[in-house]
């Protein structure tokens, strides 16, 4: 009945999720903003992942089921293949939120860059992106934490099991935060009351804990 399992295979998904979705959605969003021509396509692309964004989580669940785990062989109730589902489903408020900070930043920027001979990805790699990071890692955050206290799509792929030892890496069967607190909610025993509650002050203190990083 301890709490150690879920709380390392909650930080090795959201290590994975980060090195992920972070660089996937500053990139989508730093060329559908500034290099993508406005066309059909790219309005097609955009359309596409405003809804992607209110997507139920469970959908993700069942996609990560029958591609990652099915189709690829990724090994199953790990926190890699959980990292995966939650990176598809935090992307969308990733690439919208940085798209939002990129279009924060004043034109006369980019104007100023690219008369004094900065090159388009000079521009943008040395003056637009600097600027607009800290609404990017807003963005990033709140996806994050979207991700850490999803249950739904992880149940789908098996991280629902009770799991005995402590996970060495991102490999290693494991189980996470939310889904321990579902799983001790629903126990008859008394006694998980209390554990249920710890387990939520937990998953607060975590969440708290990634916010301030």
């Amino acid at each position: 009945a301890g709490i150690g399992v879920s709380l390392v295979g909650s930080f090795f998904m959201m290590v994975v999720v980060l090195v992920l979705s972070l660089p996937i959605g500053v990139a989508a969003s730093i060329y559908l903003e500034e290099f993508a021509p406005k066309n059909r396509l790219t309005d097609l692309i955009e359309v596409n992942i405003s809804n992607l964004a209110a997507v139920p989580s469970i959908v993700f669940g069942i996609l990560g089921l029958a591609v990652f785990i099915n189709f690829f062989g990724v090994p199953r109730s790990t926190p890699l293949v959980a990292a995966m589902v939650l990176t598809l489903m935090t992307l969308p408020t990733i690439i919208i939120a940085s798209r939002a900070a990129l279009k924060s930043v004043p034109p006369s920027i980019r104007e100023a860059a690219l008369g004094v001979g900065a090159s388009k990805m000079q521009t943008v790699t040395h003056h637009v992106l600097p600027l607009a990071l800290p609404g990017m890692l807003t963005g990033t955050i709140i996806g994050m934490a979207q991700a850490l206290g999803e249950t739904a799509p992880l149940l789908m792929i098996g991280m629902v099991a009770f799991i005995v030892d402590v996970p060495q890496g991102f490999f290693d069967p494991s189980t996470v935060l939310p889904v321990q607190v579902y799983l001790w909610a629903d126990s008859p025993e008394r006694a998980f009351v209390e554990k249920t509650s710890a387990a939520i002050m937990v998953l607060l203190a975590f969440l708290l804990t990634m916010n301030l990083l």
